[in-house]
């Protein structure tokens, strides 16, 4: 057990259940929010604050480099998607990128059949990967965490992964099998889940059900920070409840308050691994026998949490 997380996680409240189809989400909110300021990486691309760009012209698939511009800290969280440059990308991890500074981060590419320049910077697509793969890129990377102290994924079980869901999903595959590509088929179905889901007052967090059994977990300690970014969180999920839609509910044991609570106190007792991250702050490793997450804390605070069970 970690205090700085069991404290953090203590304080948190499982709220008002909303439910659309087969997603449930359960609103997780908190008595107050972190002091820390930060703009999210939508933000900072809006304001001209962020570029983010090929490490050099050359390219790495694993690696890209962010500049901020402004006076404001920049917080990326793993799993957001980048489109542009030589590929598109995800962020393997949370990142705090410093005021005024200049940074590597680590990344894994989601768009297998391209390598040439779309454009010189990128761009954010305004959503992040499906729950499903971001809990298998957390175990990629804590692997090659506990293996070589790097921060990189399995880039070839996630191109795997990727054509694997296209093919669940009955999806036509795209010239250059990108992430992205599977998600616009799907854009019409994806905004009818997403107005069923709105943030609420004080909430820093949600819990989501598909086929009623826990899909994740998503908390970001700030609450303005949450009501921006809460779409593109609720988008991740909504992809894995497509691909589940068609399977009978006969038998789907129920979304429970009870069960939702089980998992934030599985993970406040959790062992935790903490290391400098690739910027600001410490990146979190949390396991047990029933969760396994990944977040970051900075200046004694936790800003960020994501959390899945253990079953595969």
């Amino acid at each position: 057990m970690d205090a700085t997380i069991a404290g953090f996680l203590e304080q948190i409240k499982v709220g008002a259940k909303q439910t659309h189809e087969n997603m449930t989400l359960y609103c997780l909110l908190a008595a107050e929010d972190t002091h820390q300021d930060f703009l999210s990486l939508d933000e900072a691309l809006d304001q001209g604050a962020l570029t983010i760009t090929e490490v050099d012209p050359a390219g790495r698939v694993s690696e890209l480099k962010v500049r901020n511009k402004s006076d404001r800290n920049i917080l990326m969280l793993e799993g957001e998607e980048l489109v542009g440059a030589k590929q598109n990308r995800v962020l393997n991890i949370t990142v705090l990128i410093a005021a005024r500074s200049e940074t590597i981060i680590p990344v894994s590419c989601i768009e297998q059949g391209r390598w040439s320049y779309r454009s010189r910077e990128f761009g954010s697509a305004g959503r992040a990967m499906s729950a499903d793969l971001k809990k298998k890129m957390l175990r990629s990377v804590g692997r090659n965490l506990a293996a070589f102290g790097s921060f990189s994924s399995g880039q070839a079980m996630l191109w795997q992964e990727i054509g694997a869901k296209f093919r669940r999903m009955s999806a036509d595959p795209s010239p250059t099998m990108a992430l992205s590509d599977l998600f616009d088929s799907f854009e019409g179905s994806v905004r009818d889940y997403l107005k069923a889901f709105r943030p609420v007052e004080n909430q820093v967090g949600m819990i989501v059900f598909i086929d009623g059994e826990i899909a994740g977990v998503d908390l970001l300690a700030k609450f303005d920070a949450f009501r921006k970014i809460h779409p593109k969180l609720v988008h991740s999920y909504v992809m894995d409840a497509l691909e589940k839609s068609g399977a009978s509910a006969e038998g789907r044991t129920k979304p429970s308050r009870a069960k939702a609570s089980k998992i934030l106190k599985s993970a406040a007792n959790a062992s935790v691994e903490k290391r400098n991250s690739v910027a600001l702050g410490l990146d979190l490793r949390l396991e047990s026998d029933d969760v396994i997450g990944t977040g970051l804390e900075f200046d004694g605070q936790v800003i960020r949490l994501s959390l899945f069970e253990q079953s595969e």
